[in-house]
């Protein structure tokens, strides 16, 4: 998984095919993998509050780009996190001469080295696949501020070699994924919006749009990227149109620190 995600960043930054496709299909070219929109970017911003006051960590943040954008779109300050050394590599040199808001760094997720409530908002976007959910969603909670929030979007879907018919299809609900069932084992307070027309919608473009980029990305000597990008759609596409599939926005929301009469 590192060796595809190495040679991602390594070619998206300069693909312009990639950059086509990203531009047709997301709305707007951050280099993206996966099936978040800018819609969705959009949302996060608005559902977290983010603003020059935010202190945000994301998670998974590839070479930055999206990171970025939140940081620009709402003057915040944005951290993000990537376990490919070659990715970080880049999203310093792209903004080291910028407005001081953006902090990257090689690091895991399931090993933080932050100081505990360091963040206002901390966004996963497909990203609590790659770790072990219990210990790293604990880990991420310490390192939110009282009153903060951790949005996450998370995908549980049939996988290519599923057999669909005795697929459980309870896992397309919110509370019945992993990270439903663990969030209501740790007494979280959280809420959920369902994404599944959306990424069924985005699959759709994918598959109409690929077509025409083909032979651009082989000319680049990026075919790799139109195979893992036309792979994941009709992966989706199989699991979304039979109802085997649930892709959720969650806000999980960390306590507010209670006032004791004795500090009030």
């Amino acid at each position: 998984m590192d060796e595809f995600y190495t040679r991602f960043y390594q070619a998206v930054e300069t693909s312009s095919a990639n950059a086509a496709f990203c531009e047709a299909v997301y709305g707007r070219n951050l280099c993206q993998h996966g099936f978040a929109d800018m819609a969705h970017l959009d949302e996060i911003i608005l559902r977290t509050g983010m603003s020059p006051a935010t202190q945000v960590l994301d998670l998974g943040c590839g070479n930055g780009m999206i990171a970025e954008y939140f940081s620009d779109t709402t003057g915040a300050h944005v951290t993000g996190i990537d376990n490919i050394p070659c990715a970080i590599e880049r999203a310093l040199s792209r903004t080291r001469a910028g407005h001081g808001r953006l902090d990257f760094a090689v690091m895991d997720m399931g090993s933080l080295t932050f100081p505990p409530a360091s963040f206002d908002v901390i966004v996963s976007i497909d990203t609590l696949y790659f770790t072990d959910l219990r210990s790293t969603l604990t880990g991420l909670l310490a390192l939110l501020k009282p009153g903060g929030t951790l949005a996450v979007i998370y995908d549980c879907s049939a996988m290519p070699h599923d057999d669909l018919q005795s697929y459980d299809r309870r896992a397309n609900l919110p509370q019945y994924n992993p990270l439903g069932l663990l969030l209501d084992e740790l007494g979280l307070r959280w809420q959920s919006r369902e994404l599944n027309a959306e990424v069924l919608a985005h699959v759709r473009r994918r598959l109409a749009v690929l077509p025409t980029l083909e032979q651009q990305y082989i000319t680049e000597g990026n075919q790799f990227l139109y195979e893992s990008h036309l792979a994941e759609a009709r992966g989706m596409e199989r699991a979304y149109s039979n109802h085997a599939g649930g892709r959720h926005l969650y806000l999980i929301q960390q306590e507010a620190q209670s006032t004791s009469p004795e500090s009030a």
